[in-house]
């Protein structure tokens, strides 16, 4: 909890124990009813314990986007690195989900082996929404027996990095009518 969110929590702590031993004497909204601790305890929920929880929530938030902007620069730093199926390092070479799973657990951000179990680990989101450091994922001709066989980090501006095939290396692509045709689904990293 921050400096200004302890100091608002101690002035309502201090109000709440003050506003109660006078309950008996004030007035609730001019009628006969009488503001009781449980009206406090209320306001003190909706004032101080749901805004701090807000609070965690954002910071939290942006944790997670630090972490997967700082994946998207370790994918980065992969560019030029030959394709090698079953791939999970510089040194061996990248499959493509050996390069997610590399770059993000380098970020502190663990995640399975397999492009179909990363989209199910990953949030679902509209291609629409999609951020930097967000996942796509697609289905390719070839394995028609699963949903999902490719994936790659978004980077932005229609492009996401990616291990696209046999012969390649790690590269960057445009999300062109080919690619678009291709994908599946979305995805975002939460805790």
């Amino acid at each position: 909890m921050n400096i200004v969110n302890r100091i608002f929590t101690t002035i309502f702590c201090v109000l709440l124990l003050s506003f109660s031993t006078y309950t008996q004497a004030v007035e609730k909204d001019n009628s006969n009813e009488l503001i009781t601790i449980e009206d406090l305890q209320s306001a003190y929920q909706l004032l101080v314990l749901d805004h701090a929880d807000k609070t965690q929530q954002l910071q939290f938030q942006q944790r997670q986007n630090v972490l997967t902007q700082k994946a998207t620069l370790i994918a980065k730093k992969q560019l030029k690195i030959r394709y090698q199926w079953g791939g999970t390092t510089p040194k061996k070479g990248f499959d493509c989900s050996g390069l997610i799973q590399y770059s993000f657990k380098k970020a502190n951000i663990s995640l399975p082996r397999t492009a179909a179990s990363q989209y199910e680990e990953t949030k679902r989101i509209p291609l629409s929404q999609l951020q930097s450091g967000d996942l796509i994922f697609f289905h390719t001709r070839r394995r028609k027996h699963v949903k999902v066989n490719h994936v790659g980090i978004y980077l932005g501006d229609n492009k996401f990095i990616h291990a696209p095939r046999r012969g390649k290396t790690v590269t960057i692509a445009k999300l062109n009518r080919y690619w678009k045709g291709k994908v599946v689904g979305a995805g975002r990293i939460e805790g």
